[in-house]
């Protein structure tokens, strides 16, 4: 078992429950996502949990090169920027996705996306799908 800060195992926790969450600064009302202790605006200590709208625009993508033994496991996956409607930017997996389209992918950006929760591995986490 891998030992987590708590504020992180919470995020996993949540996750487990089908529950994209993050942290809202009461100082200065920022979002923290993936959550971390310390709001990046203002330093403020004193943050919320709240759960994300599960919305956003793809910014940019690439291919996530991996290690022949590590890619036959895995696949190839593309991972893109996401820029989450709460304000945050947030690299993930994109599900769903011919690998033939990009081209016409890149001729959508910013394009708008889903979060989505991921089985892999025996663990869970955010992913993103494009709208159609």
């Amino acid at each position: 078992m891998v030992k987590m800060q708590p504020y992180v195992k919470m995020w996993y926790d949540y996750l487990e429950e089908g529950k994209i969450m993050g942290l809202k600064c009461k100082k200065c009302g920022a979002y923290e996502f993936p959550p971390v202790p310390v709001c990046n605006s203002c330093s403020g200590t004193d943050l919320e949990w709240v759960e994300m709208k599960g919305t956003g625009k793809l910014i940019s993508f690439s291919i996530m090169q991996l290690m022949d033994k590590v890619q036959v496991k895995y696949g190839r996956r593309y991972i893109g920027q996401v820029q989450l409607t709460e304000g945050p930017a947030f690299t993930a997996t994109l599900e769903d996705f011919d690998l033939n389209k990009r081209e016409e992918l890149y001729d959508r950006l910013p394009a708008d996306v889903n979060l989505g929760i991921m089985q892999f591995d025996g663990f869970k986490f955010v992913s993103f799908k494009l709208k159609d």
